[in-house]
């Protein structure tokens, strides 16, 4: 009975949209993986769904302020497993960002993403000036995730660390002219950042001004990503008939082009109603806001939005053409267990918000109707 309680204070709204996320990206990647049969990675996606539950469930019955209170010893954590990727990491297509074990790969720079948040959240929601020495474990705690995150190489993931802090940062009260410095420091510092990239990195931002002038390389991917996105057309070409992912022309269809075998075979109702489904999941988790939360729940939550809102945004403009593709897999729908993990582990942390605070309006409504 006790069970039953609890599983009625979850969120079942966020839940649903959740799920509902996951089967386009179930079908998607049924579709993108399609040999005559149900292909081995169609199975591995439903291994990892299924598994993102089990966290989420699990997650969600752990208050969130032990999950603070433990923020470094999980930062450290998953450090170490950045560590081991450098020596033991398995390395596919030049790329060295997974440890192997069996069956699975598991990708510790997804996980190193909560982990900064939880880590960010707990320290600038006690420091008292931003000369406290903990202002320097945060330094010192996001410049080592993204060094060795760089050395892998993945600067997509590397980016994707620094954009919640800069969220939380601001909710933190950080004034806008530190932002607006900032901004003007990077843009001044293009130059020297540009001069630090590898060759396909600079290919890649090249081949979104002009794709066609590296047809065969770089321009490629934007190329057949913007062909299929356009020729589904409103409704799109059917199911298991896309023929820029079947005829193999679209490469890492079922990871960082999921969204463009979606948008070639559903038509822009089918995409749309994807987007659409990502709207309505990050309002909901911004209404989690509304609740008076602690300093670093709330900035817990707006850690997770913005982290989610990125991912989602740079994704589908990716498939757009209008981002370089810098290797970012959409939210619950992109192939990876680690990722679907990771993003689990983030719901069932709102989770756990939703109970508590649920549990407490409840609480007061009781006491309420005795007084």
């Amino acid at each position: 009975m006790r069970f039953l309680e609890e599983l009625k204070s979850l969120d079942f709204y966020l839940l649903f949209l959740v799920f509902l996320i996951q089967a386009f990206g179930l079908v998607a990647i049924f579709s993108a993986s399609y040999d005559g049969g149900v292909s081995l990675l169609f199975k591995k996606q439903l291994v990892y769904v299924l598994l993102s539950w089990i966290v989420i469930l699990g997650v969600s019955y752990e208050r969130v302020r032990n999950l603070l209170d433990y923020s470094l010893y999980l930062y450290l954590l998953v450090l170490f497993l950045l560590i081991l990727v450098m020596a033991f990491g398995k390395e596919v297509y030049g790329a060295k960002r997974w440890l192997g074990f069996g069956v699975f790969n598991l990708q510790p720079s997804e996980l190193m993403k909560p982990a900064l948040i939880l880590l960010s959240a707990h320290v600038l929601a006690h420091v008292r000036s931003w000369k406290d020495r903990e202002i320097l474990l945060l330094v010192f705690a996001y410049s080592t995730a993204a060094v060795i995150t760089l050395k892998q190489p993945d600067l997509g993931t590397a980016v994707s660390y620094f954009v919640p802090l800069v969220a939380m940062l601001f909710i933190r009260g950080v004034s806008i002219k530190f932002f607006l410095v900032s901004l003007a420091s990077l843009i001044l510092a293009l130059p020297i950042i540009w001069e630090l990239l590898k060759e396909y990195q600079k290919r890649r931002i090249l081949a979104v001004i002009d794709p066609y002038s590296d047809y065969l390389g770089s321009g490629y991917q934007i190329i057949q990503s913007v062909i299929a996105v356009g020729s589904g057309g409103i409704t799109g070409k059917g199911f298991l008939q896309g023929t820029q992912a079947h005829l193999m022309f679209l490469p890492e269809k079922h990871t960082d082009f999921i969204f463009s075998v979606i948008s070639e075979e559903f038509g822009f109702l089918g995409a749309g109603a994807l987007v659409v489904a990502f709207l309505l999941l990050t309002v909901r988790i911004a209404v989690y806001l509304l609740n008076p939360l602690s300093l670093g729940e709330r900035l817990t939550v707006v850690g997770f939005l913005a982290l989610l809102f990125f991912q989602t945004t740079v994704n589908m403009l990716m498939t757009l053409g209008l981002f370089p593709v810098v290797g970012i897999p959409l939210p619950f729908v992109s192939f990876g267990g680690s990722a679907m993990i990771t993003f689990g582990f983030i719901v069932g942390i709102l989770q756990s918000i939703h109970r508590e605070y649920s549990r407490e309006s409840f609480s007061l409504f009781s006491e309420n109707r005795r007084t």
